[in-house]
């Protein structure tokens, strides 16, 4: 509504103003008529464009929109569980018991706020067991164990380092969705390590929603918006903010811990405001740090009406079973190679603790077990080395070790993948990109290829910009001035217009707050263009029309009619270009999300190229005619059949080739700057190979990231962003010296 009364205001200004020019210039009567009309179409044609984009809005579903979201989501991590091997022998059994007391709430405090809900509990009183002694169980119990015995659907998960929490979450998550009805939330695994407990959370859970899932940030429907309007600075009102205001959204989040520790109490605090006692939500953390921030001085914080269970260290029998069972069975001869270690499981021995976790135990199979056709590429080949407590003598050792020996293990010449790099030029990358996530991101664990340039000092970033630009536009403005003007002029005005150009365009690259982000694809809309087209038809055309106006009244209709159909057409062209949003059921890659970038880029800089030259292409003659007939026969002859063939033939050069050229150059430069603000590959480009030449980085860095999430294990893919595999992996890297390995 506010926005039709906003509409409806600039038009009857427009118009007051349409007629005070009018009056002012003493136009006439036919000229003010002709003014008038032409603002009719555009007017109406913008507003039908508005309430279809409404009506188009307002027929959104949300529970389809949930539906879809819930498929893209079951493909986005039936995909990464394949990838990291989750189930190959099979997956770990993982155990857990409830927590202790005092770390989540008593069990008749929950079974009776589950009771007082409005509308009942939101499962089957039946199912819930006695005490909290009920909640224990293992492996794929942790579905029924949320959905049907927790009270309130409201969990935390505890465990030490490497316990499995976060394979739990997605095995919970993977549950969820097959147990969904058509009306259940969706289950979304968010990592809080990049949150900031001074943002609403429900802020920024939305915008993990808009980047994992672009179809996401199409508008909301209007009644939606109404019922659930917020005071947020940042608040959008599209779908991802819409379903988790209407609790569409069933939030699993992981790495409580990861948060600075200093946050704790206020994001458990931040945690209540924003979620409801009904929200249902599951919390991952360490057991140390969640224990810490419970115990704080002053007033503790509790999550409000959560059970907690406790993850268990690995059995020492199945783990030993898992070694043998993945060096190809119990009775293989590999198999005979993990004695002495799978003696020492469930001991203190540093061994028998760095093995007693999921991720320990996936580290020496990796390390220990080589695939069909490799060798171990650790200098001591045998797992018997993992006992040696000469060189480990703790567990903090052998841990650092099994990190180190993790990535030649990776890299090794005779892996079934063959791999493009070296594990010394593998372990350069990894070492300084994980530096950059906690020494430059804040120890964030998303690593975004568009946050790349970010790597660049700000001022060394400022200077590529506007080499890069200063470079294409002077080309440019040499090549279309040296057709207009001839070469000596041409190869003196290139530099002067790639300086200018460049320095405009470095002005504000090195603030992080400029920093690009990717977009979406483009598509043309002709609704959109022609709308676009009538508005910059009528304003460059009023315009025009007016300042020719003192010339006489019909030199000033001649005038506005002639600018007004040119720039029309050129803003029915260029207008209609619109970002296409993927459907919701889509999951956007980090590789598929830069290759529509460089599309969208290409594709930005072309189109306005072609569409220059072309409607520069189109009046070109009529130019060279004016020049040839209006210029040369009335100014510098009196007759104008008395003028020489040269200048006909100049007239007819300017009209077909230079002024379609000048217009082709001015739309790649307009296009290069449209890309570069739209679009984040220029900048990856740049940033890439800045940090090939100055930190000996891949030049291929988006196929280096792609082959260590697909083939070596080492990454995790998270939507559009890539992980370190554990979070402990990219802090034991950003620790070390960028160089060899150890």
């Amino acid at each position: 509504m506010l926005v039709g009364i906003r509409y409806l205001l600039l038009v009857v200004l427009g118009a007051v103003g349409a007629l005070a020019l009018a009056w002012h210039f003493h136009l006439g009567t036919a000229a003010t008529a002709v003014t008038v009309l032409l603002g009719l179409a555009p007017a109406y044609i913008a507003w039908a464009a508005f309430r279809a984009d409404r009506a188009e809005a307002a027929s959104v579903d949300l529970d389809t929109v949930a539906g879809q979201l819930a498929v893209a989501v079951k493909a986005q991590w039936d995909d990464e569980v394949a990838v990291r091997r989750v189930n190959d022998p099979y997956p770990l059994p993982v155990a857990w018991r409830p927590a202790d007391p005092g770390l989540g709430e008593a069990w008749p405090l929950l079974t009776d706020l589950a009771h007082a809900w409005p509308g009942g509990p939101p499962g089957d009183p039946a199912l819930w067991p006695q005490d909290a002694a009920g909640l224990a169980g293992a492996d794929a119990q942790i579905g029924e164990v949320f959905t049907d015995r927790v009270p309130t659907r409201r969990l935390v998960i505890l465990g030490e380092p490497g316990a499995g929490k976060s394979v739990l979450l997605i095995r919970l998550l993977q549950d969820l969705i097959q147990r969904r009805t058509a009306t259940s939330p969706v289950p979304v695994l968010f990592s809080l390590a990049s949150w900031n407990p001074s943002r609403p959370l429900k802020s920024w859970m939305a915008e993990q929603l808009r980047r994992t899932h672009p179809g996401l940030r199409s508008p909301a429907p209007s009644q939606v918006i109404t019922t659930t309007a917020a005071t947020a600075a940042d608040r959008h009102d599209d779908l991802a903010q819409a379903l988790l205001d209407t609790g569409r959204i069933l939030p699993l989040l992981d790495g409580f811990d990861e948060l600075p520790t200093d946050w704790h109490p206020t994001a458990l605090d931040a945690l209540n405001r924003a979620l409801s006692a009904q929200q249902p939500l599951v919390l991952a953390s360490r057991t140390t740090p969640y224990r810490d921030a419970l115990a704080r001085p002053g007033t503790p914080v509790l999550l409000n009406g959560a059970a907690a269970i406790q993850l268990l260290p690995l059995d020492p029998a199945a783990a030993a079973t898992y070694l043998r069972r993945d060096a190809g069975g119990p009775h293989s001869p590999a198999a005979g190679r993990w004695d002495a270690v799978t003696a020492s499981l469930g001991s203190d021995t540093p061994v028998g603790q760095a093995l007693s976790t999921p991720l320990g135990l996936f580290l020496a199979r990796t390390i220990y077990n080589p695939r069909p056709r490799t060798t171990p590429a650790s200098a001591a080949a045998h797992p018997d080395h993992m006992c040696d407590t000469t060189a480990f003598p703790d567990r903090t050792t052998l841990d650092a070790h099994l990190f180190n020996a993790f990535i030649p293990a990776a890299y090794t010449a005779d892996h079934p993948r063959p791999p493009r790099w070296t594990a010394d030029q593998a372990h350069r990358a990894l070492v300084f990109l994980a530096q950059f996530l906690q020494h430059q991101r804040g120890g964030t664990p998303d690593l975004a290829w568009w946050e790349f340039p970010l790597a660049i000092p700000a001022s060394i970033r400022v200077l590529m910009v506007r080499l890069m630009v200063g470079l294409v536009v002077g080309l440019l403005g040499g090549l279309t001035v040296g057709l207009a003007a001839g070469p000596v002029t041409g190869l003196a005005a290139g530099p002067i217009t790639g300086l200018t150009a460049g320095l405009m365009a470095g002005r504000r690259a090195g603030h992080e707050s400029n920093t690009a982000v990717p977009s979406t694809r483009f598509r043309w809309s002709n609704r959109r263009g022609l709308a676009a087209g009538l508005v910059t038809g009528l304003v460059t055309g009023v315009t025009f029309g007016l300042l020719r106006g003192f010339d006489g009244l019909m030199a000033g209709l001649v005038t506005g009619l002639t600018v007004g159909l040119v720039f029309g057409l050129l803003g029915w062209l260029v207008g209609g270009l619109v970002g296409e949003e993927p459907d919701q059921t889509s999951v956007t890659g980090p590789v598929a999300l830069l290759s529509s970038d460089r599309r969208t880029f290409r594709a930005v800089a072309g189109m306005a190229g072609l569409t220059f030259g072309a409607v520069f292409g189109l009046v070109g003659w009529p130019v060279g005619w004016f020049v040839n007939v209006i210029v040369v026969g009335l100014v510098f002859v009196d007759d104008y059949t008395d003028v020489a063939p040269g200048w006909v033939l100049f007239g007819s050069v300017l009209g077909s080739v230079i002024v379609p050229a000048l217009g082709t150059g001015a739309g790649l430069g307009y296009g290069l700057a449209l890309g570069l603000r739209q679009t984040a590959w220029a900048h990856f480009v740049m940033a890439r190979v800045y940090l090939a030449v100055r930190h000996k980085l891949p030049w291929h860095l988006m196929a280096f990231l792609q082959d260590a999430h697909e083939h070596r294990g080492l990454l995790r893919q998270v939507g559009p962003v890539y992980q370190f595999r554990h979070i402990d992996l990219q802090r034991h890297l950003a620790q070390q010296q960028t160089g060899r390995l150890p």
